[in-house]
């Protein structure tokens, strides 16, 4: 007996992209922890960050926040596409979805600390965790109706 995920192509969609992107996050935070070991090119990113208004220690621990995020959305994105399907699974994409609307959020409260806040930025950031989040929170409220929970 197959159960009807109402959420499956939000987790399946977002899974994916997040996915995709939390491979390029982490390949791009590997980079810039080779690039800051290398000497020659320290002068270069001495210049660019201070005109960009950057301070090297803000960009040592944006890489370590993106990398971080890589791992979140790569784990995020996997449970999403594996369980899209299996709605007595949504409570851990439910749980999947909070967990990327607060590192969502909690980066982009370090972007305000550190000078580079943009709501454009806080927008963008926050419609893929929402979107996973909304697909689970379908599947949950499916698995509650199945299990004869009111939902309101």
């Amino acid at each position: 007996m197959t159960k009807k995920a109402p959420g499956r192509t939000f987790l399946m969609v977002v899974g994916i992209f997040l996915i995709i992107g939390s491979v390029s996050s982490i390949i791009t935070s590997a980079m810039n922890f080779v690039m800051m070991g290398q000497e020659e090119f320290m002068p270069v990113l001495e210049q660019t960050l201070q005109q960009a208004g950057i301070t090297k220690t803000t960009f040592q621990v944006t890489i370590v926040l993106t990398a971080i995020q890589g791992v979140i959305n790569m784990v995020a994105g996997i449970i999403g596409v594996a369980n899209s399907k299996k709605i007595e699974k949504a409570s851990l994409c439910y749980i999947c979805g909070i967990v990327l609307i607060v590192y969502a959020l909690i980066c982009n409260a370090y972007s305000a600390f550190s000078g580079a806040f943009s709501i454009f930025s806080v927008i963008f950031s926050l419609i893929l965790p929402l979107l996973y989040f909304w697909g689970a929170l379908k599947n949950r409220q499916a698995l509650q109706e199945e299990q004869g929970i009111v939902v309101k």
